[in-house]
């Protein structure tokens, strides 16, 4: 005995910019709060929390140039295939 197969649904399309953008300014506003305090988090051995801000901050510069670029491709996709129809 088989189970009818049920269609598998679209993924949503979220628009991931401003989660991206907010995550960004956090790990920025991370790394200037940090700053201040290098030689005592270096005389601590945890002087790696500077680092970790830091690299989070340019991966979030990446991603936030990822998905404004992936939604400006939406949007061109979508304007293309409207005035097609």
């Amino acid at each position: 005995m088989s189970t009818p197969l049920r269609q598998v649904p679209e993924p949503p399309q979220a628009d991931a910019v401003l989660p991206v953008t907010i995550g960004t300014v956090l790990w920025g506003l991370a790394f200037l709060v940090l700053l201040p305090f290098r030689s005592r988090l270096v005389e601590s051995g945890d002087d790696w929390w500077l680092w970790v801000a830091l690299v989070g901050f340019l991966l979030g510069v990446l991603g936030t140039w990822w998905v404004r670029r992936r939604r400006a491709l939406y949007e061109r996709a979508g304007r293309s295939a409207a005035g097609q129809s």
